[in-house]
């Protein structure tokens, strides 16, 4: 509703043309790609995307998320304003001139930064071009779908770690999705058992990054399974990202909680390199030495708690059962997760770009306006709300790099700013007086 309020003050005018306001929820300039679907015919010989002030953005186009009529998505890159908003525009007219970085062909994604091969087992192996180095420990052997024996009940009780591989997904079917110029998508489709197993791996042109869209049938019972990243450095540290915060573990194979990311650094020919994987819906992890496991899926029986013993002969009801889905981000550094600012990533893996259509209509906003920014790379505004007694406005904040910093927060839509000081991975919440524009610093209590 908030999108569609600021979407009705900003003017788009030509009805020749279609428009789309696309919002960053970041305290940051993002670039990036956002995809829409558009009802585009074949009437139209050439496609131009500008943003508001005519310049020509690159996009592709590719199969839409529904198949009625014309529709087509769209796939456009563009720099969004700090927790701002830009109006994009498409219309009949030259194309912007992309030179092709990004490709799939047979079994291999490449753009310039990464060369991603797959082997017919579907694991896969990244060759990283700024190092000249594998990223994985044996060329293709990055996100093996592993099994494991997992006879526990519903909680794992005295289960310290999952270790017992007794298979993996295998017999892979690979198949070119889209070719470039601005993304490349190769699918894996791999089966294990009674279940299947179907990732798209997305590469984009100018991206150090490889995106996963994961999609799981699994039917399997009394069994685990985890994806593994044998990660190719020596004295490997793990690191876990926590609420507000990280922690860094043993490698010694206990299965650990985290939340939407963990890390793996080490050395790799005597330099710093690591490898961080994010992901949008798991959170048990465990570390081997180099290798790096997300726990994906498990099948106990539901509510089923030791020492009662399961009885062969009978139905129950198994966990995680049927067609699950989820998101995964491969980012390989090198040097350490801080100086990579891995937080600002997982931030914007996990809060993309919003987009709204606009209808034909006036407006006197600007097509191109930031709300809010913080001028430190490892402050982030973590919530934007109304107080809980009152009417005045709660800002709250967040270090999380472990540094002390100064930020200052500046917020235009008030004509406000704030400036203090913030130790390592300290939660400060602010209160503005909306009448003044005034702010003071509070307790987590908003007092």
């Amino acid at each position: 509703m908030a999108m569609q309020k600021l979407e009705w003050q900003v003017a788009a005018v030509d009805p020749e043309s279609q428009y789309v306001l696309v919002f960053n929820p970041h305290t940051w300039d993002v670039t990036g790609n956002f995809e829409y679907d558009f009802i585009w015919s074949s009437k139209h010989k050439s496609s131009r995307v500008e943003d508001e002030q005519g310049n020509s953005l690159p996009h592709q186009w590719t199969l839409g998320s529904s198949q009625a009529g014309s529709r087509k998505k769209l796939i456009v890159k563009t720099t969004i304003p700090a927790f701002g908003y830009r109006q994009i525009r498409l219309l009949d007219g030259d194309a912007f001139k992309i030179n092709k970085d990004v490709t799939a062909k047979n079994n291999q994604l490449e753009n310039e930064y990464l060369r991603v091969s797959f082997s017919d087992d579907g694991n896969i192996g990244i060759f990283d071009k700024t190092t000249g180095q594998e990223l994985f420990d044996g060329g293709k052997t990055g996100c093996r779908a592993i099994i494991i024996d997992d006879p526990s009940d519903t909680w794992s009780h005295d289960v310290v770690s999952f270790s017992d591989e007794i298979g993996s997904f295998k017999s892979a079917e690979i198949k070119v999705l889209e070719n470039g110029p601005l993304r490349a998508i190769v699918r894996v489709k791999t089966a294990y058992g009674n279940s299947f197993l179907t990732i798209d791996w997305i590469l984009y042109s100018g991206s150090k990054n490889l995106k996963a869209k994961v999609s799981l049938d699994w039917h399997e019972q009394l069994k685990m399974l985890k994806f593994s990243f044998p990660v190719n450095v020596e004295s490997p540290t793990s690191t876990y990202e926590t609420a507000y915060g990280n922690i860094e573990r043993a490698v010694n194979g206990d299965e650990n909680p985290g939340q939407r990311w963990i890390d793996v650094t080490g050395k790799q020919n005597g330099k710093t390199y690591g490898l961080t994987v994010m992901n949008d819906a798991k959170y048990g992890y465990n570390v081997i030495d180099n290798d790096m496991r997300i726990s994906i899926a498990r099948a106990a029986v539901f509510a089923h708690h030791r020492p009662k013993k399961l009885d062969p002969s009978k139905e129950y009801l198994w966990m995680d059962q049927g067609i699950q889905t989820f998101e995964m981000l491969i980012v390989p550094h090198e040097n350490s997760w801080r100086e990579s600012n891995i937080v600002k990533t997982a931030d914007e893996f996990s809060a993309s770009f919003i987009p709204i259509y606009q209808g034909i209509h006036g407006g006197a906003m600007p097509k191109s306006g930031s709300f809010l920014s913080c001028d430190s790379e490892n402050v982030l505004v973590s919530a934007l709300k109304k107080a809980e007694d009152g009417d005045d406005l709660i800002i709250r904040c967040v270090e999380t790099l472990g540094l002390t910093t100064d930020a200052t927060v500046d917020l235009r839509f008030a004509g406000s700013k704030w400036t203090g000081s913030f130790s390592p991975y300290e939660i400060k919440t602010l209160r503005m007086d909306k009448s003044t524009g005034s702010i003071k610093e509070v307790s987590l209590l908003e007092e």
